[in-house]
């Protein structure tokens, strides 16, 4: 990193050659008491206003007497700018990361560093509510691009000074701003330079979206199951920290995420400590049921009509076979293109305008649903346990995309084995979800290893006279061994 130089005409000659063909970049020229100064920021990034009240109008105004250019640096650092965000630069790389980070740099004639001075003013979107969290009864907000937004965010539910938030800077051809976030006292101190040290020594040349550092705090162990997890709803991620698990949001990212994080936080939402106890654990239940379903489902009535008819009702394989003996493909082929057809139209729904998006609702019902019907490429039975799957499916969103690839291997494998396919696909991915061990802490876990204290937030919801004695720390659970990661 080349240091900044002492002359401000050299400063001023380096900035301009490395900022050409920027029509955003203004660079001011001025002379503080007799001294050569220069101020530098990027158009749209800053608030016009706080730099002539904060900055310019007190440096032009400034008559104080010093002896040399240090000591104008100094005073008009402690005594003149009324910003309260200052950093002091070496380089030149530090300095372009202030600038478009909403910073203006100021440069003294015979000092070689610069001050830079937050008077951030870019447009930036509002605090909304979570369009992929939704909910009833919790909170209507959600993090934004804005990291320091997000910081404030947390800030105002966790009032306390143990909560942390070391700021980093990742990416080496271009530096984006990454928050560690933890409570110091409840998160396991190994826990927290793990993470850090994979953030810091991870190869990412210029980091865009928060999925490419997850990759690199996710388990090693291949996986159709993440152990990282994600969320935009900061009432989540405090959860998590006060839990003792580790937050990482970077700038630019609505998304939060946060490890290490357990198979069972897929099937627990924020409405479930909001409603009453039994009604929470009905639909805990169901939201187990519902991701066994959208798996096992499709590949199972594939492996009973085509290998165990035994195991169908007489009355249903009558129905069954009416239809598919009007139709040209296997069941495996059919259940493959109607979810191959599905995700098609589902990808395309997600891409489109919402003013014509619509129409993709239309064409899937005329195409899909009616159509194939009447021509007869498709059974109506076929057709039912799709739609079925499909709605499960969605009842573990944050599970999606593991659900949506493992469904279709099912299919193969009860086309191909019948039901001992099935239960094999199981066992395997059973054994995989087990062994992960992401930062010391079974992925599994509570389930595997059980842990019976857990019980009351797993498979059904205590009340909160109970889980209020309970104090949950991830480094805590059973089988969890941080201390040999």
């Amino acid at each position: 990193m080349e240091k900044i130089y002492s002359s401000v005409k050299d400063n001023k000659n380096r900035i301009e050659t490395d900022f050409t063909d920027c029509s955003d970049f203004l660079l001011r020229e001025c002379v503080v008491n007799g001294t050569d100064c220069i101020v530098c920021v990027l158009d749209g990034m800053v608030d016009s206003l706080q730099l002539s009240h904060m900055i310019m109008e007190p440096m032009l105004k400034f008559d104080g007497k010093y002896k040399t250019s240090a000591e104008l640096f100094d005073t008009i650092k402690k005594a003149v700018i009324n910003s309260l965000e200052m950093n002091e630069v070496n380089t030149f790389e530090d300095a372009y990361f202030f600038l478009a980070s909403g910073f203006a740099v100021v440069f003294i004639d015979g000092v070689a560093k610069c001050l830079a001075l937050g008077i951030q003013g870019f447009t930036k979107r509002t605090t909304d509510e979570p369009p992929t969290e939704a909910d009833i009864k919790g909170a209507k907000e959600c993090f934004t691009e804005t990291l320091n937004d997000n910081k404030a965010t947390i800030r105002r539910r966790i009032k306390t000074p143990d909560l942390k938030l070391k700021q980093i800077k990742v990416g080496e051809s271009v530096k984006t701003s990454v928050v560690i976030a933890y409570i110091k006292g409840i998160a396991d101190d190994e826990l927290v330079r793990e993470v850090e040290r994979r953030i810091v020594s991870a190869a990412i040349d210029k980091l865009q979206d928060f999925g490419e550092i997850a990759s690199f705090l996710d388990s090693e162990i291949s996986s159709y199951f993440s152990a990282v997890g994600n969320t935009e709803r900061p009432d989540t991620l405090c959860s998590k920290l006060l839990e003792g698990r580790i937050g990482v949001i970077m700038d630019g990212s609505p998304f939060a995420v946060y490890v290490p994080c357990l198979f069972s936080d897929a099937f627990s939402t924020v409405d479930d400590y909001d409603n009453l106890p039994f009604y929470a654990s009905l639909n805990r239940l169901l939201k187990y049921f519902s991701f066994v379903l959208s798996i096992v489902f499709p590949g199972f009535y594939v492996a009973a009509g085509t290998f165990h008819q035994e195991v169908i009702p007489t009355s249903l394989m009558y129905t069954i076979a009416s239809a598919e003996a009007t139709t040209p493909f296997s069941l495996m082929q059919e259940a493959l293109i109607v979810l191959v057809l599905y995700e098609i139209m589902r990808e395309a729904g997600i891409r489109l305008p919402k003013m014509i998006g619509h129409a993709v609702s239309i064409i899937g019902a005329l195409v899909i649903g009616d159509a194939v019907v009447n021509a007869g490429l498709i059974g109506t039975p076929m057709l039912v346990v799709v739609a079925i799957t499909a709605i499960s499916s969605y009842v573990i969103y944050p599970l999606y995309e593991s659900i949506s690839v493992l469904r279709l291997a099912f299919i193969l494998l009860g086309g191909f084995t019948g039901i001992y396919g099935i239960v094999l696909g199981t066992c395997v991915i059973c054994v995989n979800i087990a062994a992960l061990n992401p930062y010391g802490v079974p992925y599994s876990a509570p389930i595997s290893p059980l842990s019976v204290k857990s019980l009351g937030d797993l498979f059904y919801r205590e009340s909160w006279r109970k889980l209020a004695r309970r104090k949950v720390r991830i480094q805590n659970l059973r089988g969890a061994q941080i201390d040999k990661i």
